[in-house]
């Protein structure tokens, strides 16, 4: 239980630390898994490891009960949840290690619309240094209350609208003197950076991401594998939004209008029954990093080429089983400023009468149903590409 002090704290500077939260036992016990799971993807060490740069352990890590044991730990949970006012899915778990010599990394923030960590309106950071960040191993500088900025504005597009950041001055910045064994709890929005690791030693920490439940990432989800779930305590599985063995194999869009005052949704015709517009996914890989789970250039092509409609954003809706493979369904609410004119063999199906008619795939009530859910909190999903340009740009 945080105090209200602690709670005042994160709200005013964006960022809250918790001294030594953990048991030099604990700590010897995660120092173990990291040895034994050197940086890889699919078994293969990623790039020069253990070269001079910094390295990020994330698939290969998911399979280790050691990292499992920290990412549904409950004092790091019952504290993003406390902070985040709300019940929490984990988005990502993973470790950084900055090897001897490896370069730090500039000031950002991590509020990212095309990312399935970052594009959640409600999240944060837990933040296990595995060594002190000290000017030997590499501080970790923060600038408090860089978060404060009034960004959040409903532009009455159906979804929240975040407005570009204001960079923090160079001497904003501070270094929280953080040590082995603490635990960080850092908003999404505040900026940050690292310095290099001048050390002889691996600068290592289990950075865990942690949104609130009811501010799904727009993006969508990583969909972990059952394996992963079945490692979880049953406390731990509550943490897991999206996990099956089937990958996500096509992405539909939920378009939705209103006309005549009635709510509608478009759907395209094939052999009498309707189905949601898109098609086959494909990973976008125009921004070089980890982003598995965004499927929204995937989308974007096959609505272009099928109804001749192409979305400046779209917002994760669900996944949904479609066969062999999950349907990842996003949604755009269309406004009354388009050009009308008639959508490629489609048509357009009042809310009310959904139940009355034949879809291709079974879900599609499901999906508006979640879509149209009110406690739910939703932003702007951004392309890859899109985002290469400038991801406030819509």
């Amino acid at each position: 239980m945080l105090s209200a002090a602690q709670f005042e704290q994160y709200e005013r500077d964006g960022y809250l630390i918790l001294r030594n939260q953990f048991s030099d036992a604990e700590m010897s016990a995660l120092d173990a898994v990291a040895d034994r799971n050197p940086p890889s993807d699919d078994g293969k060490l990623v790039g020069n490891w253990p070269e001079p740069g910094r390295y990020t352990l994330a698939k290969s890590s998911w399979s280790d009960p050691g990292f499992v044991h920290f990412a549904e730990h409950p004092r790091v949970v019952a504290g993003a949840k406390e902070l985040l006012k709300d019940d929490v899915h984990l988005t990502a778990y993973v470790m950084y290690d900055r090897t001897p010599g490896g370069k730090g990394i500039p000031a950002h923030h991590d509020y990212k619309r095309w990312r399935p960590v970052g594009s959640s309106l409600e999240w944060l950071f837990t933040i296990i240094p595995m060594c002190d960040y000290d000017e030997s191993c590499g501080q970790l500088f923060v600038a408090p209350g860089s978060h404060h900025l009034d960004r959040q504005v409903n532009r009455g597009e159906g979804v929240l609208h975040i407005n570009e950041a204001i960079r923090p001055r160079e001497e904003d910045f501070i270094d929280p003197e953080l040590k082995r064994g603490d635990l960080l709890f850092m908003n999404m929005h505040l900026w940050h950076r690292a310095a290099g690791n001048n050390s002889e030693i691996h600068r290592r920490g289990l950075f865990n991401k942690y949104a609130a439940k009811h501010y799904p990432p727009a993006t969508g989800y990583y969909v972990f594998s059952d394996e992963v779930y079945n490692l979880m305590s049953d406390a731990g599985k509550e943490l897991i939004a999206v996990h099956s063995n089937k990958p996500v194999g096509t992405t539909r869009l939920l378009l939705q209008r209103t006309f005549d005052d009635k709510l509608q949704f478009f759907f395209v015709k094939d052999d009498n029954k309707l189905s949601l517009p898109g098609g086959p996914v494909y990973f976008e890989d125009a921004i070089p990093d980890w982003d598995i789970g965004n499927y929204v250039g995937s989308l974007q092509t096959n609505i272009l080429k099928q109804i001749r409609l192409e979305t400046p954003w779209v917002s994760y809706v669900g996944d949904y089983d479609e066969g062999e493979v999950l349907c990842r369904v996003y949604a755009y609410p269309m406004n009354a400023n388009g050009f009308p004119v008639a959508y490629h063999e489609g048509e357009w199906v009042d809310q009310a009468d959904l139940s009355e008619r034949v879809f291709e795939h079974t879900y599609v009530q499901k999906a508006v149903a979640e879509w149209l859910d009110p406690t739910m909190v939703r932003g702007k999903g951004l392309s890859q590409a899109k985002s290469r340009i400038d991801q406030f740009a819509f």
